[in-house]
């Protein structure tokens, strides 16, 4: 009898795919692709593959090779042009815009007020006024090499004005 190896180590974790792919690829004559190529094409940018691993996952035999070919402009041109056409139609597609931002916080917004996640739903409308320009938060940090213990009230008053360009006359309100 033939013994089974042990595997060895940790073992490997199930990775959940990112997008289901395709049960069959079909050539695309208007790009004049075949169906190994329109594979390779939609592994390389939709697949989340680098470009030896889409060739390899579209069936080519030596895919480093294939890869290469495919993508250096000369060997496959209609390749290389069908790779960049599927990029600018997803970067176009996720491109993140403040109209596509603002309609997912509104959405959040309303599902959230609707759900009684109040919480949520204030937190989606402050993000909502920010991407508006309705509200500004501002910081500022001040590094004052300074020795407080052996400073007044009032030289304490007096450098920060000097720090901050403003008035050097503060009411008691001011502290």
């Amino acid at each position: 009898m033939a013994e089974e190896k042990k595997r060895v180590g940790r073992p490997k974790k199930e990775r959940k795919q990112l997008v289901e792919t395709p049960s069959a690829f079909v050539a695309d004559e208007e790009a004049g692709i075949t169906e190994m190529q329109a594979a390779f094409v939609w592994h390389y940018t939709e697949g989340a593959s680098g470009q030896t691993e889409a060739a390899r996952r579209a069936g080519f035999s030596f895919p480093a090779a294939a890869a290469t070919k495919m993508l250096n402009g000369k060997d496959f041109p209609k390749v290389t042009r069908a790779v960049r056409v599927k990029q600018d139609e997803l970067r176009e597609k996720y491109a993140v815009t403040p109209q596509k931002t603002g309609a997912m916080l509104w959405n959040i917004a309303e599902t959230a007020f609707e759900r009684g996640a109040y919480n949520a739903a204030v937190s989606a409308v402050k993000e909502l006024n920010q991407l508006a320009g309705l509200t500004i938060h501002r910081s500022q940090n001040l590094n004052i090499n300074a020795d407080l213990q052996k400073m007044t009230k009032e030289d304490i008053k007096h450098r920060l004005n000097e720090l901050l360009g403003v008035d050097s006359e503060m009411s008691d309100k001011d502290h």
